[in-house]
């Protein structure tokens, strides 16, 4: 990123830069100061822009804390070569990958922020929905539609079975790491849990002839 003098982010930075940018300062500071201490002002500072800015690129502190949401989620949304793949492997792979970036310190951290404040700035709720679920399907649930669509799993709502899937493979997993009972778990023993679940759901969900 280029930078004046005095600090202020060049002008000449193109919008997507600066968006980032300030997304990034966001996170730093929701997740070190907390939503309600959070201060715009010290988030244009970091940032290396005027107030002015960032105002006019979120117009308040829940579009700011929505877009650092989104940032997080994309992972979770984004494409990957496994979803066009059938079988157990495919599957695997999809929600190992999408399992590690919920276990991620930059993820606990804004769940354990929005569960703390979500009393005093409601709103937080609904940002969350609508960067996280309410986004889109994510990679698992498109891969369990189009496996029904095509007649190999008996799945009536593919995003109930994904939330049961991920239930299975971090449930107790997440909800320990949530409250500081343990580490986020290595990529070895996630893949061993992953793939216990997808052996369960899969067995459960496959369709047998006659």
């Amino acid at each position: 990123m280029t930078r004046m003098a005095n600090g202020a982010v060049a002008r000449r930075n193109p919008e997507p830069d600066r968006r980032r940018a300030l997304v990034e300062a966001a996170e730093e500071i929701f997740l070190r100061e907390g939503y309600a201490a959070a201060n715009m002002d010290e988030v244009a500072r970091t940032a290396g822009m005027s107030k002015k800015t960032l105002y006019q690129l979120f117009p308040s502190k829940e579009a700011l804390f929505e877009a650092v949401v989104v940032e997080l989620a994309a992972p979770l949304h984004r494409p990957a070569g496994e979803e066009a793949e059938d079988g157990p492997g495919a599957l695997a792979a999809l929600l190992e990958r999408a399992v590690y970036e919920v276990l991620q310190p930059r993820h606990i951290g804004v769940i354990r922020l929005v569960a703390g404040e979500v009393n005093r700035a409601p709103e937080l709720a609904g940002a969350v929905h609508r960067a996280g679920p309410g986004r889109g399907k994510g990679t698992v649930e498109r891969w369990i539609a189009a496996q029904a669509k095509a007649g190999r799993l008996r799945v009536e709502n593919a995003s109930e079975a994904a939330g049961m899937l991920f239930g299975m493979a971090i449930g107790e997993l997440h909800f320990k790491v949530l409250l500081g009972l343990r580490a986020s778990p290595g990529r070895a023993e996630l893949a061993r849990r992953v793939r216990t679940a997808v052996d369960f759901f899969l067995n459960g969900a496959a369709v047998r002839p006659g």
